[in-house]
């Protein structure tokens, strides 16, 4: 099948250099056509972040 999305190594940092909070730690995935896929966790885990990294919003 067509990869469609491939998301490589993302990290996420906010903050500042006394006070980092890593909001992404090296998520890597790829979708293939015709795949569904679920992003699911806890309040608070990134799933919004990593949504807004991969659509270019943050």
């Amino acid at each position: 099948m067509r990869n469609i999305l491939s998301v490589e190594k993302i990290e996420k940092y906010y903050g500042n250099k006394d006070n980092v909070t890593k909001a992404i730690d090296n998520i890597s995935f790829k979708v293939d056509e015709g795949e569904f896929v679920g992003i699911m966790g806890p309040s608070g885990s990134g799933k919004t972040t990593l949504l807004n990294c991969i659509s270019t919003i943050d």
